[in-house]
């Protein structure tokens, strides 16, 4: 878990120790950086390092977290198809070592921080989650990212469109826009 105090100092250190895991990450598995890389990469001594984390799946948790906040907020008035299609580009992409996480077998944490992004940008919209809500966006995010991975293992070779629609074939939109709605009406 990461400890990061509502502290301009903390923000900053925070930030240049996810940017150096993300330069590691271009560079070599998640497995191979070590909490060593990342001082020496952003510059933070390993006291300011352990001050703010406790490990390197800490800093990933964090920067995921930060990367997909943002992308999350910005599409919460699409419809689940286009947010399907802009999550998938996004998981996907180059550069932000996500694949390289998934292919280290650290999807979970990516799992968990989506998960966790996605609760909170829709509580602030007024939705109250019941368990049936967690566990449908659990599995539609779980559901991306396995699409991702086997996508990548072959080779890339459907539309990123295509992969937004295999996952409208997994799962009912409109029941999901259903129970987000229950859960908000409560």
């Amino acid at each position: 878990m990461y400890h990061i105090k509502n502290d301009k100092r903390c923000h900053k250190s925070a930030a240049h120790i996810g940017e150096a895991l993300k330069a590691l990450l271009e560079e070599k598995p998640l497995a191979e950086i070590s909490v060593t890389d990342l001082q020496k990469a952003s510059g933070v001594s390993r006291s300011t390092f352990y001050r703010l984390f406790d490990n390197v799946d800490d800093v990933l948790v964090y920067i995921i977290e930060e990367d997909f906040r943002d992308m999350i907020a910005m599409y919460k008035d699409m419809d689940w198809s286009d947010f399907t299609q802009h999550l998938i580009d996004s998981i996907s992409a180059e550069g932000r070592g996500i694949m390289n996480v998934a292919l280290s077998g650290k999807t979970h944490l990516v799992s968990r921080a989506l998960r966790y992004i996605m609760t909170m940008e829709a509580s602030m919209a007024n939705f109250k989650f019941d368990n049936k809500s967690r566990y449908m966006i659990a599995m539609f995010i779980g559901g991306c990212i396995s699409l991702v991975t086997a996508w990548d293992e072959n080779g890339r070779k459907e539309s990123i469109e295509e992969l937004a629609g295999m996952m409208q074939q997994a799962f009912n939109y409109d029941q999901i826009e259903s129970m987000l709605r229950r859960s908000a009406d409560r």
